[in-house]
């Protein structure tokens, strides 16, 4: 993990001279093999992990540069290297606290540079506080203008979810798993600090979708566990049926466009014609996909005519860069994700292993929900945060179902 973590930046940096470092993993691949049998661990993921990068090894024969797609390309090696790597070290529940630890602390590095380094104002309307907002820290290639609180956002609500969870219903799960007795209450002081940055972000970044992500996941929470919150959605689904009934759907759907105001109207306007370029898009490249990157050149006739990064759909966005067949893969990641964390939840006999896998899938399911209506392509440079929620959400399977040697 040590050699991945040297080797990192220049996979989130990428030049083909820097590419050269690729040189090690045949050797880290024999190291694997030598100790412990195998060159990659054993996971749930790893068939849909091999189809995934089959595919990205695929589109480099259908992208029109391959180094206007290296930076993607060298994302998902990376993602997955980390992936692999983090799987194979987490072997106790000891390392698994380690870990969920690194996880949380790096949830924190992401709010304090989401705070310092976001540049609102080519989001927001002139006259909103956010366009004020000045980014206080050096450029970084690919976000020269600061980063954008969508993509903040985006990342954010992977973390806060599981930092709530443990923080509200499990805030010694560190002396649990390590079995470090702590001395006074300072691991909750430290979990509380970093749940009051994260909020603050995710709140600063303003993300629609984002935070409607997190909404929705808060409100089935609420409802699966509160009978109070059961009894008022029930009220409130009276009131909107019987709102719709007497008012009409049409007329509910104006008043709430003319209470977002002219920017919400703008912005599912350009969304509906992005998609609907995108599926144009697949249709035309349906097995291979346009190659990673290569969409940016494509959808930017949308208007006003700006350059458009990506799909604004994460399914369609691997679909472009991937085709079908990759997006089927993605899909496979997130389904066997999905059952891991239910297997956790239903099974294991620990409070810390079930409130982390609660905290895990509401994380997952606001990202998911967030990336419907925007998205964090494949091989992004924050994408590496997914690849950790990943492995993170495997090690805790393997540990709090007993089932690491398993699956080594």
């Amino acid at each position: 993990m040590l050699v991945i973590l040297a080797i990192g930046p220049a996979l989130l940096f990428p030049t083909p001279s820097r590419l050269l470092v690729l040189m090690v993993v045949p050797v880290l691949a024999y190291s694997a093999w030598v100790t412990y049998g195998t060159v990659i661990p054993r996971t749930p993921l790893n068939v849909s992990l091999g189809s995934l990068l089959i595919m990205v090894m695929i589109s480099t024969t259908t992208t029109f540069d391959i180094l206007f797609s290296l930076d993607k390309i060298s994302g998902v090696i990376l993602g997955v290297l980390v992936f692999w790597a983090v799987v194979r070290w987490t072997t106790s529940p000891a390392k698994l606290a380690t870990i969920t630890a690194v996880f949380l602390l790096a949830g924190a590095v992401l709010s304090v540079l989401g705070l310092l380094g976001t540049h609102h104002g080519q989001y927001e309307h002139p006259d909103s506080w956010a366009s004020h907002w000045r980014v206080v820290i050096p450029p970084i290639r690919g976000a020269e203008n600061g980063f954008n609180p969508n993509a903040v956002a985006g990342c954010l609500v992977l973390f806060l979810p599981l930092q709530i969870a443990l923080f509200f219903f499990s805030p010694r799960w560190w002396e649990r798993w390590s079995q470090v007795e702590a001395r006074g209450n300072w691991g909750s002081r430290v979990q509380g600090a970093l749940l009051v940055v994260s909020s603050v972000t995710l709140v600063a970044m303003q993300s629609r979708g984002a935070l409607l992500g997190v909404g929705l996941v808060s409100a089935v929470a609420l409802l699966a566990f509160s009978r109070g919150a059961r009894i008022l959605a029930a009220l409130a689904l009276g009131v909107i049926i019987l709102g719709s009934v007497m008012l009409g759907p049409r007329a509910i759907a104006r008043d709430v466009f003319d209470w977002a105001g002219p920017a919400m109207e703008q912005t599912v306007t350009i969304r509906l014609s992005i998609w609907s370029r995108a599926i144009v898009g697949i249709q035309d490249f349906p097995w291979a996909g346009m190659g990673m990157n290569v969409a940016r050149t494509v959808l930017p006739v949308t208007p006003p005519r700006i350059e458009t990064a990506h799909a604004h759909n994460h399914l369609l966005q691997a679909a472009l860069d991937l085709g079908i067949p990759g997006l089927i893969a993605y899909m496979s990641i997130w389904a066997v994700v999905a059952v891991l964390l239910a297997r956790v939840w239903l099974r294991s006999r620990q409070i810390e292993y079930r409130v982390a896998a609660a905290g895990l899938a509401a994380g997952l399911t606001a990202h998911f929900i967030f990336g419907m209506t925007d998205a964090i392509p494949l091989g992004s440079k924050v994408g590496v945060l997914f690849w950790l929620t990943l492995a993170l959400t495997v090690s805790l399977y393997q540990i709090a179902i007993g089932g690491k040697k398993r699956l080594r």
